[in-house]
């Protein structure tokens, strides 16, 4: 197959790639798959999943149905088939009694409870509004939800909602009604939660460190002036390559924007707030030769070309042997640079990355 297909991976954030592949889909790795998230700035440990089965990295296109226009879903380990079970023919759920089934009563051994005692437990679920004092903890090598005692526990199991005197069994609950109070996704308000806490923990950390090192409040708020300042020089770098290209482009949580819709010509920036500068990054080879005679030539012509830098638009290339990936990347040191340092450099940078992988291309065939 010669013409070029496309399929989506759909983050659980709502953030969605494109992957333009050239050839038969039904031969593409779900390894392969995760190589290439990982040089848009994807995290290792993801999950990803396709129509409800979680994918494992030795799975080709064909073994899970994957076809042109196709989407996968990518979330967390725990955003999984164990953590979200699919109705099966017959299961019923109530949306109202949040946990209990309706089709068989022999699964639960509080299916017994009379109707008075239903009703009271209803109604103290329908008061627990507060999403980190009454959820609960789903066990899912039992199938069971515990009550968390007024604490959000979000170790591996969902959270959902009981009383105090309830074990509510969910081995059968559908993914469609794992909601929250608030109407989003029982696993998105979880990871929310995680962020939060996580948040909360660091600021606390902060905290101390300037109690115990006693810095002068000028000296502190200079250095945060400082870090803004660099912030905002590289948004202001952003902004003008936007402007070039005529598209809207800003930075993602980890600080990292895809400039590109197409694979021949992405490119990646991101801010490192450690270094103040700006690094600009792109793929030159996805999956390095295993001969050995060929991995030396090539080795040998990517030291030749970083020689002086001159070849490489000033910065480097890199190789990943466990990833199989070889990189090319320059920085922009925003200290000493104004706001136009990255709409100037990112026309040579994309004219030096197709050169390179011609001579790549060339090498390898």
């Amino acid at each position: 197959m010669d013409d070029k297909q496309a399929f989506f991976v759909r983050c659980i954030d709502g953030k969605t790639f494109k992957m333009v592949i050239r050839g038969d889909l039904g031969k593409l790795t779900v390894g392969k798959i995760r190589r290439y998230l990982k040089s848009y700035g994807v995290q290792d440990g993801m999950q990803l999943l396709f129509n409800g089965l979680s994918l494992a990295d030795e799975q080709v296109g064909s073994d899970f149905g994957l076809c042109n226009g196709a989407t996968l879903h990518l979330g967390p380990p725990s955003f999984s088939e164990t953590a979200v079970p699919q109705r099966t023919h017959g299961q019923g759920f109530s949306d109202e009694a949040a946990g209990s089934r309706t089709g068989d009563p022999t699964d639960t051994p509080h299916s017994s409870l009379s109707g008075d005692s239903r009703e009271r437990n209803l109604k103290a679920d329908s008061t627990h509004r507060d999403p980190c004092g009454g959820l609960s903890h789903a066990d899912p090598a039992r199938g069971t939800a515990t009550y968390s005692g007024g604490r959000y526990n979000v170790d591996k199991g969902i959270p959902v909602t009981a009383t105090s005197a309830t074990k509510t069994n969910i081995d059968r609950i559908p993914s469609a009604d794992l909601t929250s109070h608030s109407g989003f996704p029982v696993a998105l308000e979880v990871e929310n939660q995680q962020l939060r806490e996580q948040v909360e923990l660091l600021r606390r950390e902060v905290a101390d460190l300037r109690q115990k090192n006693k810095a002068p409040r000028a000296t502190v708020l200079r250095q945060d002036l400082t870090s803004i300042e660099v912030l905002q020089s590289a948004k202001s770098n952003l902004q003008e390559l936007a402007e070039e290209l005529g598209v809207p482009l800003q930075f993602d949580m980890n600080f990292t924007c895809v400039v590109g819709d197409d694979e021949s010509h992405t490119v990646l920036v991101t801010f490192d707030c450690v270094t103040e500068r700006l690094y600009i990054y792109s793929t030159l080879l996805t999956q390095i030769p295993h001969d050995g005679e060929v991995r030396a030539k090539l080795y040998e012509l990517l030291l030749e070309g970083s020689l002086l830098s001159r070849e490489v638009c000033g910065g480097g290339i890199g190789i990943s042997p466990q990833n199989g990936l070889v990189l090319l990347s320059t920085t922009i040191p925003l200290r000493h640079c104004n706001s136009s340092a990255l709409k100037d450099i990112m026309p040579v940078f994309v004219e030096t990355v197709a050169r390179w992988r011609s001579l790549i291309n060339e090498l390898l065939n």
